[in-house]
């Protein structure tokens, strides 16, 4: 099989909660090797390999013969849509790319590197891009016969995610992709690029959630009868805020000497103000956010 290298700038696994916890253990300890790590701080995503495992897969003359009177008759078909092969690599890449915390860097990884601490070097399996039609016809009310044609793409993916330190594994999310159509306004091109532009997102979707961006409510603003409607946040430009991102609210408690955090509502970013400020709508629990600024309770806020 090829392998081929992107050269760009840098969710649904399939036991997501364990994935999850493995990646905040991850995380957690990788960071406690660094002297010093600041809030929100951007790691280094490496792209080792990128492969599909039907890479120049040939079909047989009978296989391709049968496949055309199975589809005649039943008026199915499904192929593995391999001219899409480039699309997906880039499709997976996109999704690496859009990550709040992480950046794309083609440096090789030096294991074992202290300073090298939270990067990741990622390997991507293609494993299916596949296309499916299904073909009815029907006549008019003039006796006239139309062909109705659906179709549906579907795109998987497997990402290895390795610590750069030790080149050990510690995830291994699983990602599929969705998109069907009719003929009336579709065809095998758009429902395999909706296919992969559902795969990029839900790449960036687990990156965002394995590694959020930190804030902290610093200042209520507008307020109506007994609820918060307006708040402002320490995050902006700087740490890469932007207009629409949202955010959980929490509280946060020390308890035995453990830190706990209980949501107590939701936050949109309006608008950027700043290096390091930005006014937020608080979208749900305003009554529970005026009430915890005025206790003077501390409020974290995380992406979601």
């Amino acid at each position: 099989m090829n392998t081929k290298r992107f050269n760009v700038q840098v969710r649904q696994s399939n036991h997501p909660v364990m994935k999850m916890v493995m990646m905040a253990v991850f995380l957690c300890s990788a960071l406690s090797v660094s002297a010093q790590v600041e809030r929100n701080q951007i790691y280094n995503i490496m792209l080792g390999e990128i492969r599909y495992t039907h890479h120049n897969e040939k079909m047989s003359a009978g296989d391709a013969l049968g496949q055309i009177i199975v589809g005649a008759m039943t008026g199915k078909t499904s192929v593995q849509a391999s001219n899409y092969e480039e699309e997906a690599k880039t499709a997976v890449v996109r999704g690496l790319s859009n990550a709040y915390r992480y950046r794309f860097t083609d440096r090789l990884p030096q294991y074992g590197d202290e300073s090298e601490a939270g990067n990741l070097v990622v390997d991507v399996l293609i494993t299916n891009i596949q296309a499916t039609s299904e073909s009815k016809s029907y006549k008019d009310k003039n006796g006239k016969t139309h062909v109705d044609t659906n179709y549906k793409g579907a795109v998987d993916a497997t990402l290895t995610l390795k610590d750069v330190m030790s080149g050990e594994v510690i995830a291994t999310p699983s990602f599929s992709g969705s998109g069907s159509g009719s003929s009336v306004n579709s065809s095998q091109q758009k429902v395999v690029s909706s296919a992969l532009g559902a795969l990029s997102g839900r790449i960036t979707e687990w990156l965002n959630r394995s590694l959020p961006l930190q804030a902290n409510i610093i200042q209520g603003n507008t307020v109506k009868k007994d609820k918060q409607k307006q708040v402002y946040i320490d995050l902006g430009s700087r740490e890469g805020a932007f207009a629409g991102l949202h955010m959980g609210v929490y509280i946060v408690k020390t308890i035995a000497g453990r830190e706990a955090k209980q949501q107590i509502g939701k936050l949109k970013i309006e608008s950027v103000q700043g290096e390091d400020i930005s006014l937020c709508k608080v979208q749900s629990g305003g009554k529970e956010i005026k009430t915890a600024l005025e206790a003077g309770e501390q409020l974290a806020v995380t992406s979601l």
